[in-house]
C-alpha cells in the first residue's frame, strides 16, 4: 500500500440520493480516502428473485471514486431479503430448542444450508461481474463478522457436516469411543451418525470441542466459496471482517484471502486488548491488515454502550492499528442511522448530517497519516519476543473451564490479555503468535494458559529452539492437554518434562490462603488460581512454597532450568502483578530480548524497512516519557528531541534518528 487508508462505512441506501454529494464533500473535509459500502444491501441489490438493480451502487461508487475516495465493496450475504426467507424458511439457523431464527437481524442464516449458499453465490457473482474490474474499487469484504456465536445451528445440514468432520478426523466410531474415553458413563456410540449435537444434557468436553470446530469450519467454507467466486472477476484484495473472538481458526480463514480485516470497539479501559488482537491478526496472517470498523466517538445499539471518550482517545484509537502495522482505519459509521437498528451508535456525522464532537481528532489523525506516510508505508513492526495465543486453546477453555478461578480480564474473554499487558508493562512489545508460527526470529517466547501446544510439531520445534539459545516461559497451565482436550496419560505434560528434565510432583487448585510463597529474595508473594509444583535436578527456584501443608513446603511453583544454550522458565502459578513483572523482566534479561526505557502505559512499536522508525503512544491516558540514545525527530511535529520525549495523554510520536 502506497498510502494509509482512513474512512468510514457508508450506507447510501439509508439516505435520499440527493444527500450523497454533501456527504462526499464532508468526507473530503475529514481527509477520508476510502469508504466501505454494500455489506447489508441484498434487498436493494436484488429486490425480487433474479431481478438485480445495481444502478444505485454504480452511482455511489462512481461519485466516491471521482472525488478521490476509494471503495471497499461488501458482499451482502449477512442479510438475505425477506423474499428468500419466504421461499426457503429452513435456511435460518435452527437452535437446540427447536426454534429457527426469524427474518430481521443479520448473520442468522445457516452457512451450511444449500439454498442459502446457492443464492449467496448468485448475488456475489452478480456483484463480481458488475464491479470486478472497477478502477475505484480497491478491495472486497465478504459477509460481516461471520463467527460461530452461541446461537449454533443444529439443522440436518450442520449435523451432516459435524458427522463428516468426525469421520475425516477420527475415521471410525470405535476410534472416537477410544479417544474420548466413552466407556465412562456408558457414553459409547454404535455409529458416528448417533453422535448428537452437544446440547440439552451434560455432554463430555470433547464432543463440545469438536462441535465448535465443525461449526467454525462451516463458516470458513462459506467465506472461501465467496472468495473463489470473486477471484474469477477481480484482482483487488479480498477479506472478511472479523471480531476479537478466537473461536474460529483465523489462520485457516485467511489462508485463501488477500487481506486480514478486523473490527473492534474497545474502551480506554480495555484498549490494549485490541492492541493484542491487531498484533495477532497482523503477524500470522502474512497478508495486509485493515482495521475495518471502530467507533468514531462511542458505540451502541438502541442504547449507547460507551461513555464519552477522554480527549484525544479517538485520535489514539485511530492511530492504534496503523502504528501496529495496519494499512487502514475505517470508522463505523459515517452517519448515524435515522431509524432502525443501532440508533444510538456514534458516527462521524449525526443523523442530521452534523459533525460529532471528536471530528477534530479524526481530521488530525488523517493529516498526521499524511505527514508520516513514508515511514508508515515503508516499514513494518518487528519484535524479538512473542506471546502464544491460539484458536484451539480458546475452544478448549470454552469446552472445559479447566479451573473455576480462571478469570478473563475486563470482560475481554481472553486469558492472554493480562499476560500481554504485563509484557507491555515490563517495557517490551511482543508479537502475538499461534503455535504454528516459526520461532527462529525470537529470543523470548511466553506461553501462558496454552493448555495444548500439540499443533504444528511445536514441542519438537521449541525444544530445538531452546537448545539453540531461546528462552521459553511455559505456564501457568500450559501443555496439560492434547489437541482434542484430553489429558496425557504418561506424563502431566505433553513435552515439558522431556524438555526440562523436571518432574511435576503436584498440581493443586487455588490454595484459599493455605500456602505461603516466597521469591528468591525472601519476599512473600501472593499467588492464585492454581499451583504446579516441581522437583528435579538443576532447577533454580524462582517462587517456592515456604508455608502450608508439610508435603508441599520447599517445592518450587516457578523455576528456571538451563537447556542447551537456552533456558526454560516453568511458571506454575498466577503471581501478583509486581512479581509477574519481575519474572518477565528476568526472562527478558536472560534472553537478551529488547526492552525500552519508558513510562508504564507507553506503547512502543519498533519498525524496520526502507524508512525505519519507532512509534510511541501514551496508551493509558497518562503523560508518558520515552528515553532513547541520541537524537530523534518526531515526524508529526518536526521537532528534534535529545535523549527523551514526553507525550501528553493519548499522544503519538513517530520518531526517526537524526
Amino acid at each position: 500500500m502506497k498510502e494509509i487508508l482512513i474512512g468510514s462505512n457508508y450506507y447510501p441506501e439509508d439516505w435520499d440520493p440527493s444527500e450523497m454529494d454533501a456527504d462526499i464533500a464532508k468526507m473530503k473535509e475529514c481527509g477520508f480516502n476510502v469508504a466501505r459500502i454494500g455489506e447489508f444491501a441484498w434487498k436493494k441489490d436484488e429486490p425480487e428473485e433474479g431481478k438485480f438493480d445495481l444502478s444505485w451502487l454504480h452511482r455511489a461508487v462512481d461519485k466516491l471514486g471521482e472525488a478521490g475516495i476509494k471503495v471497499i465493496m461488501g458482499t451482502p450475504t449477512a442479510t438475505p431479503p425477506s423474499w428468500l426467507y419466504k421461499k426457503y424458511p429452513d435456511m435460518a439457523m435452527l437452535g437446540a430448542n427447536g426454534i429457527r431464527q426469524s427474518h430481521g437481524g443479520r448473520r442468522h442464516c445457516c452457512s451450511s444450508n444449500p439454498d442459502y449458499r446457492r443464492y449467496s453465490a448468485k448475488i456475489v457473482e452478480e456483484l463480481a461481474r458488475e464491479f470486478g474490474d472497477d478502477p475505484f474499487i480497491i478491495g472486497w469484504q465478504i459477509d460481516n463478522e461471520i463467527y460461530p456465536k452461541d446461537a449454533y445451528c443444529v439443522c440436518p445440514h450442520c449435523m451432516d457436516n459435524f458427522h463428516k468432520h468426525l469421520r475425516e478426523k477420527y475415521g471410525t466410531v470405535e476410534e472416537i469411543n477410544r479417544a474420548w474415553n466413552l466407556n465412562l458413563f456408558s457414553q459409547a456410540y454404535d455409529s458416528i451418525e448417533d453422535i448428537p449435537a452437544p446440547f440439552n444434557t451434560w455432554h463430555n468436553p470433547h464432543i463440545l470441542l469438536e462441535w465448535k470446530i465443525s461449526q467454525a469450519k462451516n463458516h470458513v467454507d462459506f467465506v472461501h466459496m465467496q472468495a473463489d467466486i470473486l477471484k474469477k472477476y477481480t484482482l483487488a484484495p479480498i477479506g472478511t471482517d472479523t471480531m476479537p473472538l478466537n473461536g474460529i481458526d483465523y489462520r485457516d480463514l485467511n489462508s485463501r484471502l488477500d487481506v486480514a480485516q478486523y473490527n473492534h470497539y474497545n474502551t480506554p479501559a480495555n484498549i490494549l486488548h485490541s492492541a493484542m488482537w491487531i498484533d495477532y491478526m497482523r503477524k500470522f496472517s502474512r497478508i495486509p491488515l485493515w482495521n475495518t470498523e471502530t467507533q468514531p466517538c462511542w458505540n451502541g445499539s438502541t442504547a449507547q454502550g460507551m461513555n464519552i471518550p477522554p480527549e484525544n482517545y479517538i485520535y489514539f484509537n485511530t492511530w492504534l492499528p496503523i502504528m501496529l502495522g495496519g494499512e487502514a482505519n475505517i470508522y463505523w459509521l459515517w452517519r448515524t442511522h435515522w431509524a432502525g437498528h443501532e440508533l444510538m451508535h456514534g458516527a462521524v456525522l449525526d443523523s442530521c448530517g452534523r459533525y460529532t464532537h471528536t471530528n477534530g481528532e479524526i481530521r488530525r489523525a488523517a493529516s498526521d497519516f499524511k505527514k508520516a506516510e513514508k515511514q508508515l508505508t515503508e516499514s513494518t513492526p518487528v519484535s524479538d519476543s512473542a506471546l502464544i495465543f491460539t484458536n484451539r486453546n480458546w475452544d478448549i477453555q470454552r469446552s472445559q473451564t479447566v479451573n473455576k478461578d480462571l478469570k478473563t480480564p475486563e470482560g475481554t474473554n481472553c486469558l492472554q490479555t493480562g499476560f500481554y499487558k504485563a509484557m507491555l508493562k515490563a517495557s517490551m512489545h511482543p508479537d502475538v503468535i499461534d503455535a504454528r508460527e516459526d520461532l527462529s526470529s525470537y529470543k523470548l517466547v511466553f506461553a501462558p494458559c496454552a493448555f495444548t501446544l500439540d499443533e504444528g510439531n511445536f514441542g519438537a520445534r521449541v525444544t530445538e529452539w531452546v537448545k539453540n539459545g531461546g528462552v521459553f516461559v511455559a505456564g501457568p497451565l500450559t501443555d496439560v492437554r492434547t489437541s482434542i482436550g484430553t489429558k496425557y496419560k504418561d506424563s502431566p505434560y505433553g513435552f515439558l518434562e522431556a524438555l526440562t528434565g523436571a518432574r511435576l510432583k503436584y498440581t493443586l487448585p487455588n490454595d484459599g490462603g493455605m500456602l505461603t510463597v516466597e521469591n528468591e529474595d525472601g519476599e512473600e508473594v501472593s499467588c492464585s488460581v492454581s499451583y504446579e509444583l516441581y522437583e528435579g535436578d538443576g532447577l533454580e527456584h524462582i517462587l517456592t512454597v515456604t508455608g502450608g501443608h508439610s508435603a508441599l513446603v520447599g517445592l518450587p511453583c516457578a523455576a528456571s532450568v538451563k537447556v542447551g544454550k537456552g533456558r526454560v522458565i516453568l511458571l506454575g502459578t498466577f503471581p501478583e502483578d509486581r512479581e509477574l513483572d519481575r519474572i518477565i523482566r528476568k526472562a527478558a534479561s536472560l534472553s537478551g530480548a529488547r526492552t525500552y526505557d519508558a513510562s508504564e502505559g507507553l506503547l512502543i512499536t519498533e519498525r524496520e524497512g526502507d524508512s525505519p522508525c519507532i512509534i510511541a503512544a501514551a496508551a493509558d491516558g497518562r503523560e508518558s516519557r520515552f528515553c532513547f540514545e541520541g537524537r530523534m525527530r518526531d515526524v508529526l511535529t518536526d521537532t528534534v528531541f535529545d535523549g527523551n520525549i514526553t507525550l501528553s495523554p493519548y499522544g503519538v510520536a513517530v520518531l526517526v534518528k537524526e
